[in-house]
C-alpha cells in the first residue's frame, strides 16, 4: 500500500494568492479563471512540467463536485497518484468550495460587481 504524501506545502504557497484573487474577483467568470489557472499551476509544479493549461480545469459552482479534471490531466500517471496517495483532493475541495462561495456571492449581488466594474 503506498504511502500517504501530504501537499499541504504547496497548499500553503498557492492560498493566500488564491484566496486574495478570489475575494478581489469582480465577475463570476473571474472566479472561473482563478481557480482553473491555480489549479493547472499546481499541478504543473507537482510533475515539474508545464503542459497543463487553465482549459484542462473545468470549475462548475452549481455541482456537488465543483470542478472536473480534464482528459490531460486524468491521463498523466502522477496527477492519478497524486489524487490517490495524497492529501490533494482535499485541497482541491477547499479550494472549489471557497470559489464557489465567492461565485455565489457575486451571483447574488450582480449591483455591487457592477458598480465596482464601472468605477475602475
Amino acid at each position: 500500500m503506498p504511502s500517504h504524501i501530504s501537499y499541504s506545502k504547496l497548499e500553503r504557497t498557492y492560498t493566500p494568492n488564491f484566496r486574495n484573487r478570489i475575494n478581489t474577483a469582480r465577475s463570476t467568470n473571474d472566479v472561473y479563471d482563478v481557480f482553473c489557472h491555480t489549479v493547472a499551476s499546481m499541478f504543473n509544479d507537482i510533475t515539474d512540467s508545464k503542459k497543463f493549461r487553465d482549459s484542462d480545469i473545468d470549475f462548475y459552482p452549481e455541482r456537488a463536485c465543483h470542478y472536473e479534471l480534464g482528459t490531460n490531466l486524468k491521463r498523466e500517471p502522477s496527477v492519478v497518484e497524486c489524487l490517490h496517495t495524497s492529501d490533494m483532493g482535499r485541497i482541491l475541495d477547499d479550494m472549489a468550495q471557497t470559489a464557489t462561495n465567492r461565485h455565489t456571492h457575486l451571483m447574488k449581488h450582480p449591483e455591487k460587481t457592477n458598480s465596482k466594474i464601472m468605477r475602475h
